[in-house]
This record gives C-alpha cells, sequence and structure tokens, in this order.
C-alpha cells in the first residue's frame, strides 16, 4: 500500500535518470499520484518530452536536462528547484551508466571505470548533498536506486555492480547522518527488470532470459515505482537505511544465472 493522491498533492519530486526505463516509470508514478515531478535527463530534450507527454495527460511535471556527474549542472538543477517550487520533499537517485555490452575486467580502462563511478556514485552523492537542505525543511525522504549486482554479481560488470555497493553504503551511512534532520534515505535493489531492449526481443527468447527467476517473468518500472513511492511516503515513516530488494524471488535461491540481455537491474541509463 502507498499513500494516495491526497498525500502527494503539493509535493515536489526529482527524479534522476527519470526520462527513460525505470526512472521514468517512477516518474510516472510520482505524478499521477498528485506530486509535481522534476524529471532529470542528460540526452538533449529528452527530459523534457517525457514530462510533456506526462502534462498531456494532465499530470505535472517538468522537465530538466542535467549531467548528475558535474556539480555545476546539478547545483544548477537545484538552484531552479528551489526557486520555482520553493520546497523538495524526494530525492529519488536513479540515473546510472553501464557498459555498452558486458566487459571482462582485464579489458577495462580508466576512462570507463572513471565515467561509470562519476555517474552513479559521485552523481547520487552530489544530488544529495544538493537537496538535503530543501529537504530537511519538510522531513524530506531520499531513495537511491540500487541493484541486485551489488550483493550477487553480474558476470563482466565490474565497475557497475562496485557503483551499486557502493551506494548501498551511502544510503546506509547518509541515513545515520539525515536521520537527526528528519530525513530518511533508502534504496530499492532491482533485479531483471523488463525494458525497451527486452521487449523488442522474441518470445521465445524472452522465456529463455527469465527462466532463472522463480516467479517466471521480469519485473516492471510500474512494480519499482510502487516500492519507491512506498518508501519515500509517511506509511514508511519509521524505514530508513533499508535497502529492499525487488527480483522476483532471484537472489532466494542458492544458485542464479545472470541475465545477458536484461540490462535495467537498478538505474536507468542517462
Amino acid at each position: 500500500m502507498t499513500a494516495g493522491s491526497e498525500y502527494w498533492s503539493g509535493r515536489v519530486v526529482l527524479v534522476t535518470g527519470g526520462s527513460r526505463n525505470i526512472g521514468r516509470a517512477i516518474s510516472r508514478r510520482f505524478a499521477a499520484d498528485g506530486a509535481r515531478v522534476v524529471v532529470n535527463g542528460v540526452v538533449a530534450g529528452e527530459a523534457e518530452q517525457a514530462a510533456a507527454e506526462m502534462v498531456d495527460a494532465g499530470l505535472d511535471a517538468v522537465g530538466w536536462d542535467a549531467d548528475v556527474s558535474d556539480p555545476a549542472a546539478v547545483d544548477a538543477m537545484f538552484a531552479d528547484v528551489a526557486e520555482r517550487f520553493g520546497r523538495l520533499d524526494v530525492l529519488v537517485n536513479n540515473a546510472a551508466v553501464t557498459m555498452q555490452g558486458r566487459v571482462p575486467f582485464e579489458r577495462l580502462t580508466i576512462d570507463d571505470w572513471d565515467r561509470i563511478f562519476a555517474v552513479n556514485a559521485r552523481g547520487t552523492f552530489l544530488c544529495s548533498a544538493a537537496a538535503a537542505p530543501l529537504l530537511r525543511a519538510h522531513g524530506g525522504s531520499i531513495v537511491n536506486i540500487s541493484s541486485i549486482g551489488a550483493s550477487k554479481a553480474h558476470r563482466s560488470a565490474v565497475p557497475y555492480d562496485a557503483t551499486k555497493g557502493a551506494i548501498e553504503s551511502f544510503t546506509r551511512a547518509l541515513a545515520l547522518e539525515c536521520a537527526p534532520d528528519g530525513v530518511r534515505v533508502n534504496a530499492v535493489a532491482p533485479g531483471a527488470i523488463s525494458n525497451d531492449r527486452y521487449e523488442n526481443l522474441p518470445q521465445d527468447v524472452q522465456q529463455t532470459e527469465v527462466k532463472s527467476i522463480p516467479l517466471g517473468r521480469a519485473g516492471t518500472g510500474a512494480e519499482i515505482a510502487a516500492a519507491v513511492s512506498f518508501l519515500a511516503s509517511d506509511q514508511a515513516s519509521y524505514i530508513t537505511g533499508h535497502v529492499l530488494t525487488i527480483d522476483g524471488g532471484l537472489t532466494a535461491q542458492a544458485r542464479q544465472a545472470s541475465s545477458e540481455i536484461i540490462i535495467d537491474a537498478g538505474g536507468a541509463e542517462q
């Protein structure tokens, strides 16, 4: 159960990487529940397009292009939120990048490593730091998007999984720092979540991809969004420093086979 529209009405939510895949589903969920949503993206015009589609559906959303690894861009985005809305109630740190295809450790470059950490880990820090003063005013909430890769490694995804492990440690540490100010910090760790690439596969290939998942299917962005909405709401008012795994039972079993195609396992690519 999550808070209804009467709860979210007038509240402001910023979703990084909110213009596609999991982030888009999270943005739409908050907007549908009555929140005023700031959709962040890095591809020029993509966030504005996603926000415009929500506005056309009668929802309240604005788009903002910003690379979350760039301190100046992050500062400008949160300054606009403060000026435009005068408040921020929820930050969802969802923006993430990974390699184009799986890359064995021996073939990684320092540029690969630095870029993934810059967006996934530093971006989470920069946005949280910029959001904190606004969140304190209303006892707000931060929800970070991790991945099952933080605790169950994917093959040939060393830097991505390492950033997700960092995000989970960051979540617990920041929860302690922010608790005296009434700001809660939690994380969601998705497993295999359907995205555009997966949905365009032949049906038999889709079934092969999910055969190791006990529930027998990929999750949906809407299911992740529901969990994020719950953790951000007052119905989770005594939950902080927690990582909620949503993976169809994948990590509950003794042995798992990791997917090579479903890549949307925690954070939409910027």
